[in-house]
């Protein structure tokens, strides 16, 4: 018996810093805030304001799209910031599409302190923020990497958007936790478990997942399961040499996005009497140097 007493200790640890250590261990380990608020360098995006129902004050980019595009809703990941996403940003522009690109509260200048509701907090007061700019929520597309897959799915299942895009999207953290704590049930103490597992099933629009072979931080077989719980129709992309966050830079919009969007996507709204051919095309010009 003696050979075991290390590792049960070692697991009763975990369970103390898990519900004693608390709260502040396991934010601590999940989000990573950099609160520095950077003003965007590209001209075509404006900071705005978006007010959640709590009242946190969130910082936005803004871009608005040309007649007959649609508006990417996107949600950045765990340890990102606004001013990360450069090239997203512009692919995203230089197809005619919008963007409203969130920081989460605490994040790049935004208020508040991070959580699991919280987020879902924010990600419906940008739907809505959306809403209040005239966009038709067909119109809009939303589009979550990581940490942000989860607020982007539970917000899909609740409205009705054009279409969702998962980017390196978990099964649920709880899940992607107990398994990289080698089955060790810590995930039944967590309090941010994100169960996109249970939001997925309610989601009716069009699903777009995408993940690398190669990521070591949320492994592909976590969007493999989730994707089998989705609905019709549904699209599944895996890039084999990528890592969890050089999609953007291997062929994400070019290979996955832009095709789905133009197989899925239906103008609606304040855009439907507008031409469509302006809009992410397969090899849409790219100034200025790329990664």
């Amino acid at each position: 018996m003696r050979r075991w007493r290390l590792p049960l200790v070692g697991i009763a640890l975990a369970a103390a810093l898990v519900v004693g250590g608390a709260h502040s261990f396991q934010d601590n380990v999940l989000f990573h805030p950099d609160a520095t608020q950077i003003k965007p360098q590209a001209d075509y995006l404006s900071v705005n304001e978006v007010v959640t129902e709590d009242g946190e004050k969130l910082v936005a980019w803004y871009s608005p799209p040309e007649a007959g595009c649609p508006v990417f809703l996107f949600f950045h990941g765990n340890g990102s910031r606004l001013d990360r996403d450069p090239w997203r940003y512009q692919r995203i522009h230089e197809n005619g599409v919008g963007l409203l690109a969130l920081a989460w509260r605490g994040y790049s200048g935004s208020s508040g302190k991070p959580s699991e509701q919280g987020f879902h907090k924010d990600a419906a007061a940008a739907w809505s923020w959306l809403m209040t700019q005239g966009h038709s929520s067909q119109d809009v597309i939303i589009h979550g990497f990581s940490i942000g897959t989860g607020p982007a799915t539970r917000l899909a299942s609740q409205v009705e958007a054009g279409g969702l895009i998962l980017e390196a999207p978990y099964f649920s953290v709880s899940d992607l936790v107990r398994r990289k704590a080698s089955g060790v049930p810590l995930d039944y103490l967590l309090r941010h478990p994100f169960r996109s597992d249970r939001d997925i099933p309610e989601v009716s629009e069009p699903v777009l997942m995408v993940h690398g072979a190669a990521d070591s931080v949320i492994p592909a077989e976590q969007s493999k399961r989730l994707f089998e719980l989705a609905n019709e129709p549904k699209t599944y992309k895996i890039f084999e040499s990528s890592e969890h966050n050089t999609l953007v830079r291997d062929g994400l919009y070019e290979e996955a996005i832009w095709p789905f969007v133009e197989g899925n996507w239906v103008q609606r709204g304040s855009n439907a009497d507008a031409p469509q051919s302006t809009c992410y095309l397969s090899n849409p010009p790219v100034s200025g140097e790329t990664p």
